[in-house]
């Protein structure tokens, strides 16, 4: 069961009304809101929830023990437990297979053979549930968390269905104490925004389908029967697809999240808009950017901003960052590619987004190509594939017969809508809250069967389901 299914809904009305329905009974919120998420990732795989029982139990066995051992040596022992069971079972379901087949590459090249009969399917989710729960040990461990007393409180923390597959990944100062508490029931105006969240993210989704469907894939499938102006157009394509595709999906989490009463951080504000790469990485997928920051390159050695260290941090961050994101040494260089980006704008110590209105235009516009061209290691299976449209781009024939003036259209309001003021989607907002409740759910059942009779198809996996 994806967020797309049409399951989807009525499955979230269900969990709501029994964790709201059971909320004077003791921890029966919990069970219940814990049995839903484990119900939602089987539908994956039923064996997928022993990985992350697995990653439950050891970690929040390993705060409960930090919470109780004062011993340095002992503490970094225990942290180190946890990190080589995390990091080991993310090896193991993500990126075992990778191993396997760049082992068994170096072999042939050397004139020999490897076989490895052995496969292990990916368990979706994992490397978003893994993160969230690596960083409640982290934080214990750094004494900013004080550990969970309960492992089923523990267990509805990490497996919470809103944001198990594809995140936001979520601190548990954030969560921990929202599930702990007594479930709360909405009033009309929660209920409204948590409808609105929804309805705005299933639009998104429906656009982000509309232009696989219409442009990105036939361009990047047969890149060799279109003009250098059609595929530049699938370039741009793709950049607003993989945007609306995860901010889409981000919003029916944090709708789906605030019918059960919780409310989660924002993860992305309008990152196109962004004048250097350090202001987009502070808006597109915070929640992964800052644990990048927090948990990653703090903790690297060097510091002293007179030596080199701190820029090569800032590369070996995104490349691990990169590999983070899927088991593909394409995604190592989009990483690398991030990272020198990012380590050059620092050491320039310029930044755009504080200069004058024309500089940060100026700068916004080759953000965004610089962004776009990158995205190409995410959507292309291989350097060649990359290769080959970008020497379809130098053919030089600039004809767009082949784009279809709907997704030309998508692509440039959703661009444009980027430069908004921040403050029009919270009017928009308070507008959709304002109505009768009836009236909201016709709006968000409209929508929702408008965008499949408009697809023509069924809804396309979220992008991001395969990290």
């Amino acid at each position: 069961m994806s967020f797309a299914s049409p399951l989807y809904l009525p499955f979230l009305g269900l969990a709501a009304w029994l964790v709201f329905a059971a909320r004077r009974w003791g921890r029966a919120p919990l069970v219940l809101l814990s049995g839903a998420s484990l119900l939602f990732y089987a539908t994956w795989n039923p064996l997928y929830c022993l990985a992350l029982l697995g990653t439950v139990t050891v970690d929040w066995a390993v705060g409960r023990r930090l919470g109780r051992t004062a011993s340095p040596r002992a503490r970094r022992w225990l942290l180190a437990a946890s990190l080589a069971y995390n990091l080991g079972a993310l090896a193991t379901f993500k990126y075992f297979n990778l191993m396997v087949e760049t082992a068994s590459g170096a072999a042939a090249a050397l004139g020999g053979e490897l076989i490895v009969p052995l496969r292990i399917a990916f368990a979706v989710g994992i490397s978003f549930y893994t993160f969230q729960s690596l960083s409640y040990v982290i934080d214990v461990y750094r004494g900013d968390q004080t550990p969970c007393r309960s492992w089923l409180a523990y267990l509805a923390f990490v497996s919470f269905f809103p944001t198990l597959l594809s995140g936001p990944i979520t601190r548990a100062e954030t969560l921990l104490p929202q599930l702990e508490r007594e479930p709360r029931r909405l009033d009309d105006r929660q209920l409204g925004q948590a409808l609105f969240l929804l309805a705005s993210g299933f639009v998104k989704k429906g656009a982000a389908d509309f232009l696989g469907l219409n442009l990105v894939n036939r361009v990047f499938d047969l890149p060799g029967m279109f003009s250098a102006g059609e595929v530049l157009a699938a370039i741009y394509g793709f950049a607003v697809q993989i945007y609306l595709d995860f901010a889409g999906y981000s919003d029916i989490a944090f709708g789906s999240a605030l019918v059960l009463g919780v409310r989660l951080r924002d993860n992305f504000n309008s990152p196109y808009r962004a004048a250097d790469l350090v202001e987009f990485w502070r808006r597109w997928h915070i929640s992964f950017s800052t644990w990048l920051r927090d948990y990653l390159f703090f903790a690297l050695p060097g510091k002293d901003p007179k030596t080199a260290w701190p820029y090569l941090n800032l590369v070996i961050t995104f490349a691990l960052g990169g590999l983070w994101h899927g088991a593909a040494w394409t995604y190592l260089a989009w990483g690398v590619l991030h990272g020198v980006g990012l380590a050059l704008q620092h050491l320039a110590g310029r930044r755009a987004g504080a200069s004058a209105p024309w500089r940060r235009t100026g700068g916004a516009v080759l953000t965004f190509h610089f962004v776009a061209f990158s995205w190409l290691f995410f959507r292309c299976q291989s350097l060649g594939e990359i290769g080959t449209l970008l020497a379809q781009l130098g053919r030089g024939s600039w004809h767009l017969g082949n784009v279809p003036p709907a997704a030309a259209a998508v692509v440039v309001a959703t661009y444009a809508l980027q430069w908004l003021p921040e403050t029009t989607w919270s009017r928009v907002q308070e507008a959709f809250v304002a109505l009768p409740a009836v009236a909201q759910a016709g709006c968000l059942a409209a929508v929702f069967v408008g965008l499949r009779l408009l697809a023509g198809a069924a809804p396309a996996p979220f992008i991001y389901f395969a990290y």
